[in-house]
């Protein structure tokens, strides 16, 4: 069991260092983990919650007044769901070779870097003087970069796409997003007007009886 958990930490490790290497063996050599890359979209959802608190006042601008921290954590959270079944939907249609878990093991391992820059930014934060900002906001724009930079050979690599082909594919994916959100709120108001109407002719009822 020990031996299982290092080789997937290692494998993780390899893919922020070399990405193209580590997806082709996570994509067809089954060395990924479903397992880690939720806890590690789980992470990322619940550091997202600490840093909009706990980040230092001088680079701070949120309202903590009005947090809430199962608001943040979903809207992370279900942001990258979304993001991967619609990339899942729109590779289907496009051929594209990964399939959901690939692109989960992709997404979740390319938070790595954007995660430790968090890490780093909600540490040195509280320390730095207005002067030293200008440091944790390139250290974090460089684990930005690092992991749009996974994610595009991650995605590249279980589809085996071309560059070109690869960003139409994350376009379209964009755009599958949005109808699956309008789709969705679209769902819920019709159950919403159906659950309302109910409760108005039950009221009715009541005041005929």
């Amino acid at each position: 069991m020990k031996a299982i958990v290092k080789e997937k930490l290692y494998y993780l490790k390899r893919a922020v260092f070399h990405p193209f290497d580590a997806f082709y063996e996570i994509r067809f050599r089954g060395k990924g983990s479903v397992v880690l890359a939720l806890v590690i979209l789980a992470l990322f959802g619940i550091l997202q919650c600490v840093s909009y608190q706990y980040t230092g006042f001088i680079i701070n601008t949120n309202e903590l007044a009005s947090m809430n921290s199962i608001s943040i954590f979903l809207t992370w959270v279900l942001g990258f769901v979304l993001f991967i079944v619609s990339n899942w939907s729109v590779t289907t249609l496009l051929n594209g070779k990964g399939n959901l878990s690939d692109i989960l093991k992709v997404t979740s391992y390319s938070l790595v870097p954007f995660t430790c820059a968090l890490i780093f930014q909600i540490f040195v934060s509280n320390f730095i003087i207005l002067e030293e900002a200008m440091i944790v906001y390139v250290i974090t724009g460089i684990g930005i970069v690092w992991s749009l930079f996974m994610l595009l050979a991650g995605l590249c690599v279980i589809h085996e796409y071309g560059f070109g082909m690869n960003l139409a594919a994350i376009l379209l994916t964009f755009v599958a997003a949005a109808i699956i959100m309008f789709l969705g709120i679209l769902f819920f108001t019709l159950i919403e007007q159906m659950v309302l109407f109910c409760i108005s002719v039950g009221q009715e009822f009541i005041r005929r009886l």
